[in-house]
């Protein structure tokens, strides 16, 4: 969640209640956020979440969690 901060300076990462930024992600629905936060992923506008957000000791439930986390405090509800 460290990069989805509001402080963060990671320009493709969207900001916890940034409802604009995660507008069009939360349209993907959960599955495919899930998907890209547990496996990675690499966005058409250059920026990459990494497998896990870069911590491979987390669980599939604790991503799963931190994704929903960020959704339901941005603009959507998981």
């Amino acid at each position: 969640m460290a990069c989805h901060s509001a402080t963060a300076a990671i320009p493709f990462a969207p900001k916890i209640t940034h409802n604009d930024q995660w507008a069009p992600r939360i349209k993907q629905g959960k599955d495919t956020l899930f998907k890209h936060a547990i496996e990675g992923f690499n966005g058409p506008d250059g920026g990459m979440m990494p497998a896990k957000g870069g911590n491979p000791s987390l669980s599939d439930d604790e991503v799963k969690a931190a994704v929903t986390y960020m959704v339901n405090q941005s603009g959507g509800k998981f």
